[in-house]
């Protein structure tokens, strides 16, 4: 996934991250799981790394991490913050 404009910011701790649109100045909140998320997709992780490293890390079934990943990349892109063509940045 790379990110769809030039100056995508993000800076992340480990209880949420913010996400900052430059050319917009629309700033995003996120908390911890979709902070990690945005983090793994912007690593170029493949789907079922990140779902595996969800399931890990929250404790949650493989399938509630699949749902919740394509939710959280539904609404990147809703927001322009992705591109759907999957490379790393």
């Amino acid at each position: 996934m790379a990110a769809q404009r030039s100056r995508i910011c993000s800076t992340h701790t480990p209880d949420g991250g913010i996400v900052m649109d430059v050319d917009s100045g629309r700033m995003f909140s996120l908390n911890s799981s979709a902070s990690v998320m945005f983090q793994l997709l912007t690593n170029g992780l493949e789907e079922k790394s990140i779902v595996d490293e969800l399931v890990r890390r929250f404790g949650i079934p493989v399938a509630v991490a699949k749902h919740d990943l394509d939710e959280f990349r539904s609404a990147l892109n809703s927001h322009a913050l992705i591109n759907e063509v999957a490379s790393p940045e």
